[in-house]
């Protein structure tokens, strides 16, 4: 399975602005990993315990944080199954 180096790098580019853009992103790089028969770790929880008063270390900054964490952990190991996809004796 071939995987597009420009959609790996558009998830990579894409900024994090909103909890649906994060689980977009979320859902494209698991689909992406279980075309490639990968397991990854599970992405961080929803934070559940904001209490809306716009506090200077938001639980959503640190969600946001171990968010952009775990998708760059989840795209090394697709370019890694990929390149070995790649390499893999009878791979085209």
């Amino acid at each position: 399975m071939q995987i597009s180096p420009a959609l790996l790098k558009q998830i990579e580019d894409q900024r994090l602005s909103s909890t649906e853009v994060g689980a977009q992103m979320q859902a494209a790089v698991q689909a992406i990993a279980a075309q490639l028969g990968l397991s990854l770790r599970a992405p961080p929880p929803w934070p559940t315990t904001c209490c809306g008063r716009g506090c200077g270390t938001c639980v959503w900054e640190a969600y946001y944080y171990a968010l952009d964490w775990w998708r760059e952990d989840a795209l090394e190991a697709v370019r890694a199954a990929g390149v070995a996809q790649r390499s893999a004796p009878g791979a085209s």
